[in-house]
């Protein structure tokens, strides 16, 4: 099944949960990356929310995000590990082995190596219990991690099992990271990647990269940047990545449209990406039919 590798992200879809989840299902995804407020803000709580999630036959990814969590202190830094500690809870509940966690943006958060690598070592240490697995990814506008080597070499420092790295396109094609770079990551230490593309050409700003990435992502295929994402993935795949692909496509008109009509572009992504880039299958329409199909 050449969908085995990817899942759909739940923020990417309208509507309930229940309706989202059989929306993905229903597009041949075997698994879903989790965002928190779905299971929170269930009309069952959490409980409930958990149980639906389980229930749907879904394999779940991961759940996300823990934002603004390294380099904190007194009673800042006690108020996000009681938030972190009930995100593990519901990482748990829900059967999710992985937790993502966002690179700080905040401006009270200490930016120093040593900060970062002591809370991160933390988080890694509450989670080994639960059996769960810590995934930091660093953002383009971050203070603390910028992008994927610098979280990479944080991760290392720190030196736990059960902490690693999410890589996310977006950020490596809005700040234009070599993929050279990947080569110095082992890919066991990397828990997930994330893709999604955007329309425009280049990013002008900090400030643009943070509004294009929670407003106007699309799916791979979908933007202006399909080539550099093939490569992207090709070159993970060239170092011996074998996890899990996240489709992380925040975009508020997806938000105006059914969740079957976004999860059939979803599907497109998929097949591209299986097919043509990962050559797992036959090939399958080249680029240009494949940006025709989206448009429609």
């Amino acid at each position: 099944m050449i969908f085995g590798d990817f899942g759909m992200d739940t923020a990417s879809l309208a509507g309930s949960l229940e309706s989202k989840l059989a929306a993905i299902r229903r597009a041949g995804f075997s698994q879903v990356m989790i965002s928190a407020g779905d299971v929170v803000g269930h009309p069952a709580g959490v409980a409930g929310g958990a149980r639906v999630v389980r229930d749907s036959g879904l394999r779940v990814t991961g759940l996300e995000a823990l934002r603004d969590f390294e380099g904190l202190s007194g009673r800042l830094h006690g108020y996000k590990v009681d938030v972190a500690k009930s995100m593990l809870e519901v990482c748990g509940a829900l059967g999710g082995r992985v937790l993502l966690v966002e690179a700080s943006t905040s401006t009270h958060a200490d930016a120093s190596a040593e900060a970062i690598v002591r809370d991160l070592r933390m988080l890694a240490m509450l989670a080994i219990p639960m059996g769960i697995r810590i995934a930091f990814k660093g953002v383009s506008w971050s203070r603390t991690v910028t992008d994927f080597s610098a979280a990479g070499d944080l991760v290392f420092r720190a030196n736990c099992p059960n902490l690693g790295l999410a890589v996310d396109a977006f950020d490596v094609l809005a700040a234009r990271i070599p993929l050279a770079d990947l080569e110095a990551i082992d890919p066991q230490q990397i828990f997930l990647v994330q893709l999604s593309d955007y329309m425009w050409q280049q990013i002008r700003s900090v400030e643009e990269a943070a509004t294009t990435a929670t407003h106007f992502r699309v799916f791979p295929g979908e933007g202006a940047h399909s080539d550099d994402l093939a490569r992207f993935v090709s070159a993970l795949d060239g170092i011996g990545y074998c996890g899990d692909y996240s489709f992380d496509v925040y975009n508020d008109d997806y938000q105006q449209m059914p969740a079957e009509t976004v999860v059939a572009r979803a599907h497109r992504a998929a097949e591209w990406l299986a097919e043509t880039v990962l050559r797992r299958a036959l090939p399958v329409p080249d680029m240009e039919r494949l940006a025709r199909s989206n448009r429609r």
